[in-house]
């Protein structure tokens, strides 16, 4: 929506919607996300990794409620994802803290709990 003010200048009233970031309000193209900067930082490795690996997955595809094996990632490749975002990250995170069916929102607070 356009306004115009006293002098004649037109001025837009309208926001700019796009794709919830978890830094401000969800947007009418979705809902807002939990993640921050460094979770999003995390969130990009584990899509680059998992991408490198499947080829044929979308990076959009990877979000944080679903979890690598539905995606197509079997057991190898999980692990792969994991090793290679933690030496990303330089942080590492005990075997014994990953679950066998944890969603990617899960993996990426796992990873942030131990930066």
């Amino acid at each position: 929506m356009d306004r115009t003010d006293d002098t004649g200048t037109a001025h837009s009233t309208a926001t700019e919607t796009g794709p919830a970031t978890g830094t401000g309000p969800a947007t009418a193209t979705g809902p807002a996300t939990a993640t921050g900067p460094a979770e999003g930082a995390v969130l990009a490795a584990i899509r680059r990794h998992a991408v490198a690996i499947l080829p044929d997955l979308r990076p959009a595809d990877i979000v944080p409620e679903r979890t690598l094996a539905e995606l197509g990632l079997n057991s190898v490749d999980r692990s792969e994802v994991v090793t290679n975002v933690m030496d990303d990250l330089d942080v590492y995170v005990p075997i014994t803290e990953f679950r066998q069916a944890m969603p990617v929102g899960d993996l990426v607070g796992l990873f942030e709990r131990h930066r």
